[in-house]
């Protein structure tokens, strides 16, 4: 596996059923990223992760927040053990009477980016966490700036 833990792909039924079958049989998990499937009534996540014990998610709570206006926390809590990786973004939600479902500088949107942090640190769960930059950068910064506010934003939520 030269270190790999599993395979990702974007989450939805075949690749849940076929990638996850393959990453049982190679005693992997297979890790699924979320894009707005959570807005669609019909997507059923606990389907999706019962069809192989080998899936997990790669749970983004910018996207969910951003088109359900639902708490992601709520969803970690009751997904945490299935869980392998969150993609940390910030967003407006469905709602926002500005600009809906939009990235945002980190802090200056509505996801809840220091609750989903605190939440994880506190239960000590073993779920990696990855400053997604999604949002537009101004042309008086540059990436490497970014992450470095994004980072400070969770080193700052963390202590």
């Amino acid at each position: 596996t030269l270190g790999a833990i599993g395979i990702t792909a974007e989450v939805g039924e075949e690749n849940c059923t076929k990638i996850g079958a393959a990453a049982e049989r190679a005693g992997m998990v297979a890790i699924f990223h979320n894009h707005y499937q959570y807005a669609d009534e019909d997507f059923d996540v606990d389907a999706l992760l019962a069809l192989s014990p080998a899936n997990r998610l790669n749970f983004d709570i910018g996207h969910y927040y951003g088109s359900t206006g639902k708490d992601p926390v709520k969803f970690i809590e009751k997904y945490h053990d299935r869980i392998a990786s969150i993609h940390l973004k910030d967003k407006t939600g469905p709602d926002n009477e500005v600009e809906k479902n939009a990235n945002q500088v980190w802090g200056q949107g509505q996801a809840p980016i220091a609750e989903v942090l605190q939440l994880i640190q506190q239960n000590q769960w073993p779920i990696y966490c990855d400053i997604e930059l999604e949002y537009k950068i101004k042309k008086w910064s540059d990436p490497v700036k970014e992450v470095s506010i994004c980072r400070e934003f969770c080193r700052q939520n963390l202590l």
